[in-house]
């Protein structure tokens, strides 16, 4: 994107103005910021979180799409994912950038118990986990609410895309990378 900067924590930055540093040690999990789908779910963070927007992870493994989002201004942000290892990381990684007032990190079965709803929801994950959580994940966005979502390899565009159609979303955005395809919606 144009400010966020992910900054591994053994690492020296010096931030230029604007930067909106990311300090990270993925550990075991998922999310370093290099892999295509994580810098497109980061670009569109960007376009569309907006200050004090309530905001979910949904399978938020390093948890650096929640970070980003908070760095953006996003408020009451609750990160989730399915493995333990992920969720000690994201919960170090959080507290390593002093986020924990704003950020929720839980171990849980992705949306399995939610009640609350949210006005932006980022999911890089499997396409056909997207698939399976487009219509349950959109009982939790507020009217209005924007979904981002990645980790779906260009062969599956098409089951995400109807997947997300027949869920009542509107695309706003595709976006490609190398093999890889992100929707904001």
């Amino acid at each position: 994107g144009e400010r966020l900067v992910i900054k591994p924590s053994w690492e020296a930055y010096e931030a230029k103005e604007g930067d909106l540093v990311l300090e990270l040690d993925p550990g075991m999990a998922f999310g370093t910021g290099t892999h295509e789908t994580t810098f497109m779910c980061m670009e569109q963070l960007e376009k569309y979180v907006t200050p004090g927007c309530k905001t979910i992870d949904v399978g938020c493994g390093s948890g650096i799409l929640a970070i980003a989002a908070a760095r953006l201004g996003a408020q009451d942000i609750y990160a989730v994912d399915i493995d333990p290892d992920a969720v000690r990381v994201a919960r170090e990684n959080v507290e390593h950038n002093g986020l924990e007032n704003i950020i929720d990190v839980q171990q849980g079965d992705l949306l399995q118990g939610l009640s609350r709803q949210f006005d932006f929801a980022v999911a890089n994950i499997l396409a056909p986990v997207i698939c399976m959580l487009a219509a349950p994940l959109k009982k939790h966005l507020a009217p209005g609410g924007k979904f981002v979502c990645s980790g779906i390899i260009k062969e599956a565009e098409n089951d995400v895309f109807e997947a997300l159609t027949a869920a009542g979303y509107i695309i706003d955005e595709t976006c490609y990378k190398g093999d890889w395809v992100a929707f904001a919606c």
